[in-house]
């Protein structure tokens, strides 16, 4: 089912790209298509209270961080039982067993305590890992939530946003790649214009992915860079694609800039994939999916509770957002480039005449 729908999210945004086509303006309806899609995408990222669960304060208590944090639950004050101390004990269901609230109070009102509903409290642990202190009552029946992850809590919001910056960046080498390839066989201005401005985007979203991800670093890690080898793998990807610019500046003639820039395309796009998912997975490094990590990382393992339904959702529309996104800006930049080889020609052609 994971599968299922990232891979839906990849299907729909290159869909969208290739319809229809690269070099054609996107129908009215696509394009806010687009904008509702990467709408809703940037509103469920990052408006969604977060809310874990009643073992997660048990979790992080025993990582030794003693904070209250976000939790989903019932607190049914008809439940409530009072103990000889005077305080009472209220059930909290969790995933797998029962924990109690313990509150002291002369009077419960179940409307403080979202008269049965739902609600998200700030909960903390109290004498034992099944006991808990309430700190307050943050929302009453909220709509929906996204799941509480230990040690990342609201910086997991950056997920959505720097994995499919990513996974844009390697679609970006890809396809100018294959456009060079189309060049090779068959020579033309419009290949080698979609190729370089492909190639270009794609090294836009690199460093979108890189700062994102330097950005995640600081706060969980310690510092902005860490020389992890993803990191390095990125820099030096940024590196071998400033180089393939340094060359299209450097060569004047026409055809020749092409054809060189194609050669030097195809083998930037296979180092983009050893760079990408083969060596931060040969050794052992900070990143999910590192040689040393016992997952593939949350996005493409298959163990069970690394990425939830919800966030396999947004994760998709992310995808999907994105990818249409990269496909739109790809078909502008490589028509205004056409159209001023154009307007350049005919002004040429002109001053010929003249």
């Amino acid at each position: 089912m994971k599968a299922l729908i990232l891979s839906l999210g990849f299907i729909i945004g290159i869909g969208w790209g290739l319809y229809p086509g690269l070099l054609k303006p996107r129908p009215l309806w696509m394009r806010i298509g687009l904008i509702s899609v990467m709408t809703i995408m940037v509103f469920l990222a990052l408006f969604p209270r977060i809310a874990g669960t009643p073992e997660d304060v048990a979790l992080i208590y025993r990582m030794g961080m003693q904070k209250p944090i976000p939790v989903l639950c019932k607190i049914d004050v008809s439940k409530a039982e009072k103990q000889e101390s005077g305080e009472w004990m209220i059930p909290i269901q969790g995933k797998e067993k029962t924990f109690f609230l313990r509150l002291t109070a002369d009077k419960l009102n179940p409307a403080d305590f979202g008269s049965g509903k739902i609600v998200i409290a700030d909960l903390n642990r109290g004498n034992s890992d099944a006991e808990f202190r309430l700190s307050s009552i943050i929302e009453i029946d909220p709509l929906i939530t996204l799941p509480y992850i230990v040690g990342l809590e609201e910086r997991a919001r950056i997920l959505y946003f720097h994995v499919p910056m990513s996974w844009i960046a390697f679609l970006a080498y890809i396809v100018s790649m294959i456009m060079s390839i189309r060049y090779l066989r068959n020579p033309s201005p419009r290949l080698d214009i979609i190729a370089s401005s492909s190639a270009a985007l794609g090294t836009l979203f690199c460093i979108l992915a890189t700062v994102s991800g330097a950005i995640w670093a600081k706060f969980n890690w310690g510092s902005f860079w860490n020389w992890d080898p993803r990191e390095t793998s990125i820099f030096v990807l940024l590196l071998i694609y400033g180089a393939y610019f340094v060359l299209r500046s450097a060569i004047e003639q026409e055809e020749t800039r092409a054809r060189l820039s194609s050669v030097y395309s195809i083998i930037g796009a296979i180092a983009a994939v050893f760079f990408i998912y083969i060596a931060p997975r040969i050794y052992g490094g900070l990143h999910p999916g590192s040689a040393d990590d016992s997952n593939a990382g949350p996005v493409i393992s298959q163990q069970a509770g690394t990425l939830d339904l919800l966030k396999q959702i947004i994760l998709s529309m992310a995808f999907c957002a994105f990818t249409m996104l990269y496909f739109w800006l790809l078909s502008l930049a490589s028509r205004i480039r056409l159209a001023g080889r154009e307007l350049q020609s005919r002004m040429l052609h002109k001053e010929s005449l003249s």
